[in-house]
């Protein structure tokens, strides 16, 4: 059930920097990979008039899931039906989201900071230290040949809600859980990052399945410097109240009102929740002791607990906005019914399936690849990753977006970040004086348009099936007033399967 097949990855060189473009063809030979122009005078004028602007939302939960490609997550290699098949049905499947680079690491930094992967973050930073040299490089990047923990000048989008004055938090699992293996209340960093800084546990134990290069906050200095910023950083289910350091309120907690509840939050499950870990090494959420599955199982749990809980709250009733995505894309095999790295050591020959991994190394959007690396994708699945994350896909619950809807046209990381620096209406500084950081400041860069936030009314709709409510095709253009080129009625049980099939938003 691969939604797609893709092909031709070509480069071209425009003054000294490297373009990447990519093509991403359907079985059918449908161009689902354009979505950023050339920055031409006309063009950029062309960007500034345009006449979109995004709803009145007020409140943003963010999820950051872990390793899989769209072909991994939201086809039937997946036997976990939450996801992929219940939660779009509220809301809108990304068919063409992209990450921006492997591993992980440098994926979460450029979320947050626009910033292209360098060669730490891509190996996840097992030496926990500064960035160097760290001076500043052309379109708000910054020199970055040895280290991973940016200096105060690099801004993140949380920089940018404290200006502001918009609240935000960010929820991680399980941090803290061990004492000294990370500070709880100093953004859960793993040590001092200066000199040679300290080791970072970049994997699970069995009480403390938390992970620093899952966690957005603890790699700028913007932010960990500042214990305000710090305070915002919280356990997901929150911290009692100890020596020195008053009770931390968890995600549950704050959902209760909307006046608890922060504008953006960022949630960041554990090394099993977020479905990293094929085998968790502690809980993964089933209430059984002795489960260890993790994967897609194990996102799916975590999923279905804490969706419905912010769905209900007075907050996303009064403009919420719910977005799960992915880090970056790994091929799928098939373990447990999940889908997860590849690996053919597996005694068990059927769970040694062949794969294509093609969806997992490509990139959208003419990503750059910054002043650091020539190799966004750091040769990732022995292949030629020059230029990307791979397609991840992604959902977003919104009553902004009509229920049931596909959108096939191109995001990736910068077009998320710019995305939400719009949405809280960030408009000065940034890589562009508009107010988008790093390479979410790119001209012609797209942010969500119409085709996301395609229920501008903001009236309550019920679920409905994938694609019902209309497909919506690429376009290389800016966003406009763009209406669903297709609307296929994919009803019955095999709604969200037939919505899938090659070229059936064409």
């Amino acid at each position: 059930m691969s939604f797609m097949k893709l092909r031709g990855i070509r480069q071209s060189r425009t003054s000294a920097r490297r373009l990447y473009r990519v093509a991403a063809l359907s079985s059918a030979g449908v161009l689902a990979a354009a979505g950023l122009m050339a920055s031409s005078g006309a063009d950029q004028a062309a960007a500034s008039a345009h006449s979109f602007h995004p709803p009145k939302i007020k409140h943003v939960w963010l999820f950051v899931l872990e390793n899989k490609s769209y072909e991994a997550s939201f086809t039937g290699l997946n036997q976990n039906s939450y996801l992929w098949k219940t939660l779009p049905q509220y809301g809108e499947l990304l068919r063409q989201y992209y990450g921006t680079g492997h591993y992980s690491l440098d994926n979460y930094i450029s979320l947050a900071s626009g910033q292209a992967p360098a060669p730490d973050t891509q190996a996840d930073c097992p030496q926990y230290k500064n960035v160097s040299p760290g001076t500043p490089a052309a379109d708000g990047q910054v020199h970055a040949t040895s280290g991973c923990v940016y200096p105060r000048s690099v801004q993140t989008l949380f920089n940018q809600l404290d200006q502001k004055q918009v609240g935000w938090k960010a929820y991680m699992q399980d941090m803290g859980n061990t004492p000294g293996r990370e500070n709880p209340y100093g953004c859960g960093i793993p040590g001092d990052p200066s000199g040679n800084g300290v080791p970072d546990p970049g994997g699970a134990t069995a009480q403390d399945q938390y992970v620093a290069k899952h966690n957005p906050t603890a790699w700028f200095h913007s932010v960990m410097d500042n214990p305000k910023d710090c305070a915002r950083v919280a356990p997901l289910n929150g911290l009692p109240a100890s020596a020195g350091h008053p009770a931390v309120s968890g995600l549950a907690q704050d959902l209760k009102s909307e006046k608890t509840t922060p504008a953006f939050s960022w949630i960041t499950p554990n090394n099993c929740s977020d479905a990293h870990d094929s085998t968790c090494k502690g809980d993964n959420g089933s209430g059984d002791p002795n489960n260890h599955q993790g994967g897609l199982y194990a996102s799916d749990l975590f999923l279905q607990k804490w969706i419905p809980q912010i769905m209900a709250s007075p907050a996303f009733q009064d403009g919420g906005l719910i977005d799960i995505t992915f880090d970056e894309a790994f091929p799928p095999y098939k373990l447990y019914g999940n889908s997860t790295g590849d690996y053919t050591g597996n005694s068990d020959p059927k769970l040694n399936t062949p794969t294509d991994t093609a969806q997992s190394v490509v990139a959208c959007c003419n990503e750059l690849p910054g002043p650091n690396t020539s190799q966004p994708g750091d040769q990732a699945f022995g292949q030629d990753t020059t230029p990307g994350g791979g397609i991840t896909g992604s959902v977003l619950i919104s009553r902004y977006i009509k229920p049931g809807t596909i959108s096939d046209q191109p995001y990736n990381h910068y077009s998320w970040l710019r995305s939400m620096e719009d949405l809280f209406h960030i408009t000065r500084g940034g890589a562009d004086g508009h107010g988008h950081l790093g390479y979410a400041g790119t001209p012609g860069l797209r942010p969500f348009g119409p085709d996301v936030y395609n229920n501008p009314s903001g009236r309550a709709m019920q679920p409905a099936a994938l694609g019902s409510n209309g497909v919506y095709s690429a376009t290389s253009g800016q966003p406009q007033d763009q209406p669903a080129e297709i609307a296929p009625d994919f009803t019955g049980a095999s709604a969200a399967q037939d919505s899938l099939k090659p070229g059936a938003g064409k």
